[in-house]
């Protein structure tokens, strides 16, 4: 952990009425991001909660102390300021005894049913934080139970300590949302509210004399608040904590803080931080919705919607769109000026002219998600976020053929990703002797068919393979991409034939002191020209070759049976007797580049 924390570009952070321009409250230096260049803005007037968040936390690391805040407006439900860690995981200590009380509660039916005796005790357990009293009560069930009643996704019992309740792991961010749906929960709310708000001086118990008078419970006016403290936090470094989660007259609040320095000064910076909240000034923040997201052309989305400033009304609003994706996160500024008559019909002083209309770089294959801000004059609003599955390089393979000795595969590749440059394709060819990898060829050219994608047109690719073996092949094409996606997608496989040599031997004669060898021979990947041919005698002197043949005799026959292959597919050819007795002689097409073929065996006898 570290204590220089960023805050969050969403929620925290103003923009000037006069100068529009961007800005966001981070705790050293400034942050770039895309090109959007964030400053530090100095406070004008009364702190918003993000300004009063900003120097609390800042305060608070330079004592040594981390902090994940979260603080949400009691009215609308909305969050107003949040550090960016505020959706991390550190032990809860005692403020899980919350949640076990908000389940007993739920348990019983409501808290109008539940056992006076049953109730007692958890007030006394909250306003005490009393150890003993949660061991006793404690169920492994409890904290899951009203996770899943109040959409907790990141609360959870201890890992490898379920029953270690102190232990349990909370955020800042579901603590705040914790309380602002209980509070609704007519079951839950108004006991728990009021009993925070009787928390007492000290602990009890174990921790009987410990002060629990910081954080919000060192607050005047209306306030309630559950305190925790502890070394639980056994999965973070530092371990150690000091918790304060409560409430204001205006806000929920969640002040969570790890330091090596225990328990102080995080029980001052805890009540710093709740006194600089307390004192903020609540502004209208902007109103709006983002309506579309969605990809148009090659690794770009269409982003849409409106938005209206209440400080500013009919004012045109900046609109910054944040895609985080596989690639990482790229910001984009946009700004309201289209007309949306629709909006002006339901908020009269919003004025017609809030849409906002434009394009972001996508961020990678894979999902993206999308969130639109309204950077308001005196605070910033997120209109919503939304998912794309952005796909990665896509494409075809067109067609495979063949081309002498080649294994001809063409068809087309874009990479999203990089769409400016020539996606590279790999083929492999599986044939009868095992599958072989080809690499180096771009998909580079001229594809007119291809302009409509909105990257040009030079994303063809003709691929030329060996054809090594005769026999039923299939060719498939890969796409090499820069992206993270899905890895190297398939642009397609198809199978085709290799054709070989073929023939056959006819006919072998003796006559006078030589060998008549007699056959045919075409090439099938050269149907109309001539095919060497070798013939072998082995006889009682052993083996002998001869290599100096050829097709080229006419055989009608032949052209008949393979129409479209020609007639000069006939081998004629005479070999010297070498030795009396029996002679076994074999013919082979020996076309260039491919495997010989077997044309036949005769066997004949010498007198």
């Amino acid at each position: 952990m570290t204590s220089a924390i960023a805050m969050d570009r969403g929620h925290i952070g103003r923009r000037h009425a006069r100068t529009g321009r961007l800005r966001s409250l981070v705790v050293s230096g400034a942050l770039v991001l895309a090109g959007l260049v964030v400053t530090p803005a100095p406070p004008a007037g009364a702190e918003t909660p993000g300004d009063a968040l900003a120097a609390a936390v800042s305060a608070a690391g330079a004592r040594g102390v981390t902090s994940f805040v979260s603080v949400v407006d009691r009215a609308t439900g909305q969050v107003v300021a949040q550090t960016p860690n505020a959706g991390a995981q550190v032990a809860s200590e005692s403020i899980m005894k919350l949640m076990l009380a908000a389940y007993y509660l739920t348990l019983y039916g409501g808290a109008d049913a539940t056992p006076q005796s049953v109730k007692d005790r958890l007030s006394f357990m909250l306003r005490f934080s009393d150890d003993d009293t949660a061991s006793s009560l404690f169920t492994a069930s409890a904290i899951p139970t009203i996770a899943g009643r109040y959409g907790l996704s990141a609360t959870t019992n201890a890992t490898d300590r379920v029953g270690h309740w102190g232990a349990a792991r909370i955020t800042a961010a579901d603590m705040t949302t914790f309380l602002s749906r209980a509070a609704g929960d007519p079951q839950v709310g108004p006991w728990l509210l009021s009993t925070m708000a009787q928390t007492a001086r000290t602990g009890s118990g174990s921790d009987a004399g410990f002060d629990q008078f910081f954080g919000l419970n060192a607050l005047s006016g209306e306030h309630g608040s559950k305190q925790g403290w502890g070394c639980d936090s056994f999965f973070t470094a530092p371990s150690c904590a000091v918790h304060s989660v409560g409430y204001t007259d205006r806000f929920f609040v969640a002040v969570l803080q790890l330091s090596t320095g225990y328990p102080d000064p995080m029980r001052s910076t805890a009540t710093d931080t709740a006194r600089r909240l307390q004192a903020a000034t609540v502004v209208q923040s902007p109103v709006g919705s983002f309506d579309l997201a969605g990809s148009v052309g090659v690794g770009q989305l269409r982003v849409a919607g409106w938005a209206a400033d209440p400080e500013e009304p009919g004012a045109v609003l900046p609109v910054h769109v944040y895609v985080t994706g596989p690639a990482g996160t790229a910001g984009t500024a946009l700004s309201t000026g289209g007309s949306r008559p629709d909006v002006a019909a339901v908020i009269p002083g919003a004025g017609g002219a809030t849409g906002f209309d434009g394009t972001v770089r996508t961020q990678g294959a894979g999902p993206n998600q999308v969130c639109a801000f309204a950077i308001g004059s005196a605070a910033n609003t997120l209109l919503g976020c939304r998912t794309v599955d952005v796909r990665d390089a896509f494409g075809s393979l067109d067609a495979v053929g063949l081309r002498g000795d080649e294994i001809v595969a063409g068809g087309w590749a874009i990479d999203p990703n990089n769409p400016g440059s020539p996606t590279q394709v790999h083929v492999y060819d599986s044939g009868p002797g095992g599958t072989r990898g080809y690499a180096g060829f771009l998909a580079s050219s001229s594809r007119p068919d291809l302009a409509g994608f909105g990257a040009g047109d030079a994303h063809g690719y003709n691929a030329a393979v060996p054809a090594n073996e005769p026999g039923p092949h299939t060719v498939c094409a890969y796409a090499i991409t820069t992206g993270g996606g899905d890895g190297n997608p398939l642009l397609g496989c198809r199978t085709i034939t290799v054709p070989g040599a073929f023939g056959a031997l006819d006919d072998v004669r003796v006559a006078g002191g030589s060998i008549t060898v007699y056959g045919w021979a075409v090439n099938g990947r050269d149907p109309g020209g001539r095919v060497p041919v070798h013939v072998y005698d082995t006889g009682p002197s052993g083996t002998v070759g001869y290599g100096s043949f050829g097709t080229g005799t006419p055989r009608p026959d032949v052209a008949a049976a393979f129409p479209g292959v020609g007639v000069s597919h006939g081998y004629f050819e005479r070999i010297p007797v070498r030795g009396r007795g029996q002679h076994t002689v074999c013919a082979f097409a020996v076309p260039g580049g491919q495997p010989s073929v077997l044309l036949g065996c005769r066997d004949v006898s010498v007198p």
